[in-house]
């Protein structure tokens, strides 16, 4: 198929018509190629800017409720009997809780991603730490750490679980001994 060029002179009687060839395949596909990618790089950049990763959500959030103010517990100073009542009927399965040398100071209820958590503050040695617990029905990292503000917030997988611990960085060493 041969273009011929509108706006040029017709040829002069005798003389062939003035022909343009038209673009070649290989421009066309490096168009709409350079077209597709540019859309799909920039849906994928504007997703990550837009949506936090949600693997560090919970070590976030257990930071958050160790560093509140007076909390207020749904239980106070429960018996660890009733702790594992309690976690039992809000997470839905027997969860792993701390036991042994932790005071149970207080827990609660609270709601992150749309699902179940409990807070429990614990008093180990002198320190108090924070212990939280989800299930997670997705797969998560086994082992993340942060330390942030003299804080060390540790979460790590067990079972269909996962357990948080957030407590001074300084004594992490004695009070991740008391977590399960």
């Amino acid at each position: 198929m041969k273009l011929v060029e509108a706006e040029a002179t017709g040829p002069v009687e005798g003389d062939d018509a003035l022909i343009t060839p038209p673009r070649p395949p290989h421009r066309r596909v490096s168009v709409s190629l350079l077209f597709t990618l540019t859309v799909l790089v920039g849906t994928v950049v504007a997703i990550y800017v837009s949506f936090p990763a949600r693997n560090a959500v919970l070590l976030t959030e257990a930071v958050h409720y160790h560093v509140e103010a007076p909390p207020v517990w749904s239980l106070t100073s429960p018996t660890p009997a009733d702790l594992r009542a309690w976690a039992i009927g809000v997470l839905g399965k027997e969860p792993p809780l701390p036991g042994g040398s932790a005071k149970i100071l207080g827990a609660r209820e609270i709601e992150v991603l749309d699902r179940r958590a409990a807070v429990v503050r614990l008093r180990i040695g002198d320190d108090q730490v924070t212990y939280l617990v989800q299930q997670t029905p997705v797969i998560s990292p086994e082992h993340t750490e942060i330390t942030e503000g003299g804080l060390r917030a540790t979460a790590w997988r067990r079972g269909p679980f996962t357990c948080v611990a957030v407590g001074p960085e300084a004594s992490s060493a004695a009070w991740s001994l008391a977590m399960p």
